[in-house]
């Protein structure tokens, strides 16, 4: 009988850990990259943000998804995020109930929220002192990149990673400038696809 070699496990745990390190490089490279291009359209992205808005209703709408009264989990916009206020704006015109997104001891957690509710904004995001949703009906997150298969670049401090895992469940949409399309995301195990992508121009579902 012929036996594998002693030393064939740590080979494929260095190969395992040489794989994940080129993805990692990758992704870093695509970030560094989709940042740059984020920056320099979002200061020209009022109407893009507006038309954002628009799509999102416009994606109910075709699914016959009524988003009266459902609790719509919601990010508020850091840095060259696509600005979510218009589409804040057109929920709440629906009867949605706003829940967003807090960021408190490195995990995200969904809060109610009304316009006159105080938001406390750090380096992570932001942080609300209201009651919390345990089970928002939608999510909506902001990202660099994704592709035509769905598939979400983010930030890499895995905050949304862990939140979209838990509410795999959840109808989960991703923001986007048409600029951040990629012909392929690399993706790993723990990676969670959108059910749909809105950018200015398209819906991608």
């Amino acid at each position: 009988m012929r036996f594998p070699p002693n030393n064939l496990g740590s080979k494929v745990v260095i190969q395992k850990i040489r794989s994940k390190r080129h993805y990692s490089e990758k992704k870093s490279t695509l970030r560094a990259n989709l940042i740059k291009k984020r920056k320099l359209f979002h200061s020209q992205s009022e109407e893009a943000s507006n038309n954002i808005a628009g799509n999102l209703i416009k994606f109910f709408t075709s699914k016959n998804y009524s988003i009266i009264n459902k609790n719509i989990a919601i990010y508020w916009p850091i840095g060259s995020e696509v600005n979510t206020k218009p589409s804040i704006a057109a929920l709440f015109e629906f009867k949605s109930k706003i829940c967003l997104a807090s960021t408190e001891n490195n995990i995200i957690k969904y809060r109610l929220w009304k316009p006159d509710d105080k938001i406390e904004v750090n380096k992570l995001g932001i942080i609300i002192n209201s009651k919390e949703v345990k089970k928002p009906d939608v999510i909506i997150c902001p990202l660099l990149g994704f592709d035509k298969k769905l598939n979400r670049l983010g930030r890499g401090g895995g905050y949304y990673d862990k939140s979209l895992y838990k509410y795999k469940n959840t109808i989960k949409i991703g923001f986007a400038y048409s600029i951040q399309k990629l012909n392929m995301v690399p993706i790993e195990k723990h990676d969670i696809s959108m059910d749909a992508i809105i950018t200015e121009k398209a819906i991608y579902n």
